[in-house]
């Protein structure tokens, strides 16, 4: 008897959406919109759970390319579908609209190979002082703070991307056909070796439960796949 994928994808999915907004509510977002700064503390937090979060509903991806998904209750498969061209303002090249959302990465980041490049930061030069000198304040190098105001575009962006792939999954199983019967493709599989991205061994955290079935389910169904 067949494993019953349609439920997996059920169950997984209302799981990850559920931890999608709690992590739209950490970073006070709204659909749409993308917030310039977040505290440091906030951004790692959300950066904590994102990673995990992202590996598994990639996961989730590959599980619908296995029933076959074009709708969210019609799992009858009817192919790929025409690949859409994208304007400029669709593309990598082109600026970036208010209501633009990134395509959904859908193979794993890979690891780097080789030794870890050892990254110097340029100093500011020789510390020479006098005893009767005053005390310069530039000398003293800015220790991070948790509130310090980070960057977040990138994530919010991430994070628009995560929602709009759970909300369609269909569309990202019909892009992961496309990428899994190309024959010249960089990966010959979208997961990477070892253990998936976020995986932590002793996580108890929901997130953590979840990629670890996602990842047991989406190996299966790859070599499912292999078979047929």
């Amino acid at each position: 008897m067949d494993w019953d994928w349609e439920k997996s994808i059920d169950v997984h999915g209302k799981a990850l959406r559920w931890i999608v907004m709690v992590l739209f509510a950490m970073a006070g977002l709204v659909s749409g919109a993308v917030v310039e700064t977040l505290p440091r503390r906030v951004h790692r937090a959300i950066l904590h759970t994102l990673i995990p979060a992202e590996a598994a509903v990639r996961r989730l991806i590959i599980l619908a390319t296995r029933v076959g998904m074009t709708g969210s209750h019609d799992m009858t498969w009817e192919g790929p579908g025409p690949r859409k061209r994208r304007g400029k303002g669709h593309s990598g090249g082109g600026k970036r609209s208010g209501d633009f959302v990134p395509a959904f990465p859908l193979n794993d980041p890979r690891k780097p190979v080789g030794p870890p490049k050892q990254k110097t930061a340029p100093g500011k030069g020789p510390r020479i002082r006098y005893l009767d000198e005053p005390f310069d304040p530039s000398y003293d190098r800015k220790v991070p703070m948790p509130d310090d105001p980070v960057s977040a575009v990138r994530l919010c962006l991430r994070l628009l991307a995560l929602k709009a792939a759970l909300d369609d999954l269909p569309a990202q199983a019909r892009r992961m056909m496309r990428v899994l019967s190309r024959r010249k493709r960089k990966w010959p599989t979208p997961l990477r070796r070892g253990h998936p991205p976020g995986h932590r061994a002793r996580g108890k955290e929901p997130v953590d439960v979840i990629l670890a079935d996602c990842q047991i389910l989406a190996l299966w169904a790859l070599g499912e796949r292999e078979k047929g």
